[in-house]
């Protein structure tokens, strides 16, 4: 009888643990706008250029995204730690990920709000003349200590504050260029994704 109850305590467990520790997959789509620091819809001028939509795509270590006309904005090589993003679909070269600037003041915020149907949670991450509030939920992960090289854009800084979760929407302010930009998640979809979908020529799904 102990011997059935052990069995029956280790596989749940086992499935407690497996629950606990799935790491999304799939696609994110995003829409996004643009204003100027004093509230002028500047949309018009840099959704051509940056999409009003954005397909986002994640698996493991491996992510990218496209424009809602499916061309190529940004892919990430991890074994290469490099980011590679693309202008009207042609290719810039590299960046190195592991590049980034330091001193970066992340901080809690009370604020919540519900998106794509998920209950989300909030925070501000400010880097120089960047301030960026990121709402997350826990439901939507990845594994954070698979990007602890990706200082690029404070990627491995915000997730390693969310814990892995997945931005479902962040609010971008660069006073430097004076512009804000806001990029809200419309749909969250899982999906299967092997590595070969993240090279320069695999499509968008």
């Amino acid at each position: 009888m102990n011997k059935i109850v052990l069995v029956c305590t280790l596989s749940l467990t086992a499935f407690t643990s497996a629950k606990d520790s799935s790491w999304f997959s799939g696609r994110i789509v995003y829409r996004k706008e643009f204003k100027t620091l004093t509230g002028e819809d500047i949309s018009s001028k840099l959704a051509p250029v940056l999409g009003a939509e954005n397909l986002y795509y994640v698996s493991g270590n491996n992510y990218k995204m496209y424009t809602e006309k499916k061309q190529l904005l940004e892919l990430y090589n991890s074994q290469a730690n490099t980011l590679q993003f693309f202008m009207n679909g042609q290719a810039m070269p590299p960046a190195d990920a592991a590049t980034g600037t330091s001193g970066a003041v992340v901080t809690p915020l009370k604020q919540t709000a519900t998106i794509a149907g998920y209950s989300c949670q909030s925070l501000r991450v400010v880097n120089e003349d960047i301030s960026t509030v990121y709402y997350y939920s826990p439901k939507v992960r990845v594994n954070p200590e698979l990007f602890t090289k990706h200082q690029l854009g404070g990627w491995y800084t915000y997730l390693k504050a969310s814990n892995g979760a997945l931005p479902l929407r962040f609010t971008v302010t660069n006073s430097k260029q004076g512009f804000v930009m806001t990029s809200e998640a419309t749909s969250v979809q899982a999906m299967e994704l092997p590595a070969s979908e993240f090279v320069v020529d695999a499509p968008a799904r």
